[in-house]
């Protein structure tokens, strides 16, 4: 199969056209989305443009570059504040929970204790206990 290849000029202007695309739209611009552009195959436009991909990537971490360091301030902070403050009621809350289920398993001891009194049944933990200080005495 073969394909008709592009000029440094065509694939510059595509280059351009899917940095300046993905800018406005909020998106990283990819060689994909060139290649896409130019409807070349990946190895086909790898393999003809090895400079032009160079300097397109070069530009990509240009752009990226400042937006890696966060400001005081931003969007990020505030998230992370955000995020922070979520964290710390949900601890509190495991806390509360952790409380609640401690008093629930106290209470429910007391319960089987009373309940056995009341029904006349002999717990055999009892039992045993007391005929082991009998057997010592």
């Amino acid at each position: 199969m073969s394909h008709h290849l592009r000029t440094d000029e065509q694939v510059r202007a595509a280059m351009e056209s899917e940095l300046a695309a993905s800018e406005a739209c909020g998106r990283r611009a990819t060689v994909t989305g060139v290649e896409k552009r130019l409807g070349v195959p990946h190895a086909t436009f790898y393999r003809n443009h090895p400079q032009s991909i160079a300097w397109f990537k070069s530009r990509l971490a240009g752009r990226h570059r400042p937006a890696t360091a966060p400001k005081a301030g931003t969007r990020s902070d505030d998230e992370a504040d955000r995020l922070r403050r979520e964290n710390s009621d949900l601890r509190k809350l495991v806390r509360i929970y952790a409380e609640a289920i401690r008093q629930l398993t106290v209470d429910k001891a007391a319960l089987e204790d009373e309940l056995q009194a009341l029904s006349g049944v002999t717990s055999l933990t009892e039992r045993r206990l007391h005929n082991a200080d009998i057997g010592q005495s």
